[in-house]
């Protein structure tokens, strides 16, 4: 059973109410706008949203507003799976994914598994959403 304390970070993480999700309905890819700055726009797939004891796993997407490089060609989105450990408030990258258009469509132009360095989620980041 999900603690209290896990429910009240997801909220705060991915920025919707875990409880008001519907289950079997959801599409292969259901990215919910939970942010972002001026460069981008921050979703999450809610498809992907895994609980484990204290830490969840999910698929977020940066959508780029203009075009960006990496050495193997422009690219306008990108695709991180991240790992929040909610109990010490910390999360870390698992694998990223590099596409050519926007919102994660067109073929992979990169794939490759992250740092899976954890960091600690600073109240007011991007990782911390409201």
């Amino acid at each position: 059973m999900v603690g209290t304390t896990l429910v009240r970070f997801m909220i705060g993480v991915v920025g919707i109410l875990l409880v008001d999700v519907p289950g079997p309905s959801l599409s292969a890819a259901d990215w919910v706008r939970v942010g972002g700055t001026h460069k981008y726009d921050r979703y999450v797939d809610t498809t992907t949203i895994g609980v484990s004891g204290q830490k969840v796993t999910l698929w977020t997407l940066r959508d780029f507003r203009f075009e960006r490089a990496i050495p193997r060609g422009p690219y306008r989105s990108l695709k991180i799976k991240r790992q929040y450990d909610c109990d010490h408030g910390k999360s870390r990258p698992l694998h990223v994914r590099y596409y050519p258009q926007a919102m994660a469509q067109g073929r992979v132009l990169y794939a490759a598994p992250a740092t899976r360095e954890w960091s600690r989620v600073v109240p007011g980041s991007d990782d911390m959403q409201k």
